[in-house]
């Protein structure tokens, strides 16, 4: 018989923590706490913790630091149980070192997906961790050689060649990764935003903190974990090495850089994408212009023709009645002279439309000369 999963559940008020128990003793081994300092004492190691936010004497947050203050609990799952759901709950939550966050009335299908979700991707990191711990050596190894300033080179190299959001934020989380570093990362752009994590997928409460903390400033740290914002980029990390000042400094600095060029990256690539189109509504414009023109001119030609025809026809009509009408050779000559200058001047008329054909040719021309210059 498999054996279940221990699951803890601190709750200062009898009939609540009394719910929880009946909820989930069909499923875990459950053992009730009625306070942070209980629960504390208690020489368990459990696979998840349910952790009340308002207690007596030693709160949710104080208990949960606490116990991620120990070596054997440091990365115990800790759901918290709250009233309230606000922004800033949430954030006191993630910084004292929750996983998820549940509100009362909790909802039984959503507290048992969650508490199954996190026992068991907790159990899949630590199976991986265990199955890895040579390939894990190796990895430190080839790093150390490496330098960490060969991991920012590096990245700065790939990076330039790469032209998509998800393929940069993925060079993000492997430059992380190269320094042993778990997190996660955000990117915004004008194309969307694209989420990624060490371990997978972003949970709500990541999500959620990176939203309310991405406007309070450059560099945020509590203990362990560290935002870096800059507009476009965020990047969130959950074990910094704090037993070393010296390594923090460096890696604070170094993931300074690769948020700095990941905002000018992404910044460049919704340029280029925004010329792109505008060359493309360019290109519309342009087809559509030479489409017109070309029906211009056809039309142009074809009255011209005709209108040519038909002044021909009226002139040599007026010619012809004006012989009919008995003038003397010098009135005749006047007429004659008359009808050959309005002759002339149709003729020079028609000529000059018909080079506002060549003319508009010539700026079609040159405006595609424009545009094949701005590709």
């Amino acid at each position: 018989m498999t054996q279940r999963a221990k699951v803890a559940v601190v709750e200062d008020t009898a009939v609540q923590r009394m719910i929880l128990v009946r909820l989930l003793e069909g499923d875990y081994a459950v053992d009730a706490f009625p306070d942070g300092a209980a629960f504390l004492a208690s020489p368990e190691k459990y696979a998840a913790v349910l952790m009340d936010i308002e207690m007596p004497g030693l709160n949710g947050y104080d208990t949960c630091r606490q116990l991620r203050a120990r070596d054997n609990d440091s990365a115990t799952p800790v759901i918290f149980v709250s009233a309230h759901d606000t922004a800033p709950e949430r954030v006191a939550a993630y910084e004292a070192g929750g996983d998820d966050f549940v509100t009362k009335p909790i909802a039984v299908d959503e507290l048992k997906h969650k508490l199954s979700g996190i026992i068991d991707h907790r159990q899949r990191l630590d199976d991986l961790a265990q199955q890895s711990t040579n390939a894990q050596q190796i990895a430190f190894t080839a790093m150390i050689s490496m330098g960490d300033l060969g991991v920012v080179i590096d990245f700065l190299r790939k990076s330039t060649a790469n032209a998509t959001y998800h393929g940069i934020a993925q060079l993000l989380l492997d430059a992380m990764q190269s320094w042993g570093l778990r997190g996660a990362v955000q990117i915004r752009g004008k194309r969307g935003q694209i989420n990624l994590t060490s371990d997978g997928q972003m949970s709500p409460l990541q999500n959620s903190v990176l939203e309310t903390m991405r406007e309070m400033g450059r560099i945020f740290e509590m203990g362990p974990r560290a935002i870096v914002n800059y507009d476009k980029v965020s990047l969130l990390v959950e074990n910094l090495p704090t037993q070393d000042p010296d390594k923090v400094g460096r890696m604070r600095d170094h993931l300074a850089v690769l948020a700095e060029s990941t905002d000018m990256r992404i910044g460049a690539l919704d340029a280029v994408n925004a010329h792109q189109q505008q060359t493309l509504g360019i290109e519309g414009a342009l087809g559509e212009l030479k489409s017109t023109l070309a029906r211009l001119a056809d039309r142009t030609r074809k009255n011209r023709s005709i209108g040519q025809v038909h002044m021909l026809e009226a002139l040599e009509h007026l010619s012809h009645t004006l012989g009919t009408l008995g003038l003397n050779d010098s009135q005749r000559e006047y007429v004659d002279d008359l009808v050959k200058c309005a002759m002339d001047d149709t003729h020079h008329y028609f000529d000059e439309a018909a080079s506002l054909d060549t003319e508009f040719g010539d700026v079609v021309s040159r405006l595609e000369q424009v545009l094949a210059g701005s590709r």
